[in-house]
This record gives structure tokens, C-alpha cells and sequence, in this order.
């Protein structure tokens, strides 16, 4: 999904289905790393409840994708979109994508690189340029690495 690193290499994109943001990453927050790290945590979860890395990458493609069907909409609208409007729909993606990983196991490499990945959603929702801010080799990096721990597990995802 986060195969165009910034939301402006999305709008270059056209839109297409496997391009969204690396932190997007798509896709994706509050002003901190707070969620990923809370989502995280459910390390106290009996095992038989916790998801497996399979359904955390399952779950964060369908999160990822349902936000960048949004973020698509507003680039589609004709103007660029408003920094507020992007910001928002950073935080939706980075609460959702820790929604995705919640139940997972904290110490697997798939929480552990989708947790890198809100990371760099929420310091681009907390930046006065979000656009500017998911264009950056870490955020690239980040999705990268989701990418190949969730091929792994044998989930094909693209962010």
C-alpha cells in the first residue's frame, strides 16, 4: 500500500490501488508515538487471544487500504489538500494500523516494523507539512520493513 512514499508521490500516482502513504505508511495518528506504543503493549493478553502475525498484517493491508482510499478522494478533489485534512487523515490511518496490530506479540519483527511504521505517520501528522514530512528515507525504510516481515509470514502487503 505505501509503494509511493509521500502523499504527494500518492496524487502523482494516480491514485492507483497499491500506492499509499509509507507510514502511510502509510497510511499511519495522534501527535506522538503514543498509539503504536500502547497498541503494542497488549503483551498480558493469554496467548490463545493474541493475533497472530498473519491477522496483524491481514488487518493492518485492510486499515491501510481503507485509508488510502480516503487520502485518494481528497487528492482527487482538484487542489491539494489542506495540511489539517492531511493530518487528520494520517491519525485515522495510524489509529486504525494500531488497531491492526493490537493483540499482536510485542517482540515478533511484524508489531515490532508496523510499530516504526505509525511512528513515522504520527510525527508527520504532528508536522506543519505532513506531505513534506512522509517523504523520508526513514519513513520509506519503515514501510519496507513491514513489507518484508509481513512477506514472511506469507501475507503479501505493499507499503
Amino acid at each position: 500500500m505505501f509503494s509511493c512514499v509521500s502523499l504527494l508521490a500518492l496524487t502523482a500516482c494516480g491514485g492507483e490501488e497499491d500506492a499509499t502513504p509509507a507510514a502511510a505508511g502509510t497510511t499511519t495518528p495522534a501527535t506522538s508515538a503514543a498509539p503504536a506504543t500502547s497498541a503494542a503493549a497488549p503483551s498480558s493478553a493469554p496467548a490463545a487471544d493474541s493475533k497472530s502475525d498473519k491477522e496483524v498484517c491481514e488487518a493492518a493491508q485492510k486499515a491501510a487500504t481503507e485509508s488510502t482510499e480516503a487520502l485518494v478522494k481528497t487528492a482527487m478533489a482538484g487542489t491539494e489538500p489542506a495540511p489539517e485534512k492531511v493530518k487528520e487523515l494520517l491519525t485515522g490511518m495510524s489509529e486504525k494500523l494500531s488497531e491492526a496490530m493490537a493483540g499482536g506479540k510485542p517482540d515478533s519483527a511484524v508489531v515490532t516494523a508496523l510499530t516504526a511504521v505509525t511512528t513515522q505517520i504520527d510525527k508527520a501528522a504532528a508536522a506543519s507539512d505532513p506531505l513534506s514530512a512522509m517523504d523520508t528515507p526513514t519513513n520509506e525504510k519503515a514501510g519496507k520493513d513491514f513489507t518484508a516481515a509481513c512477506k514472511k509470514v506469507g501475507v503479501t502487503v505493499n507499503f
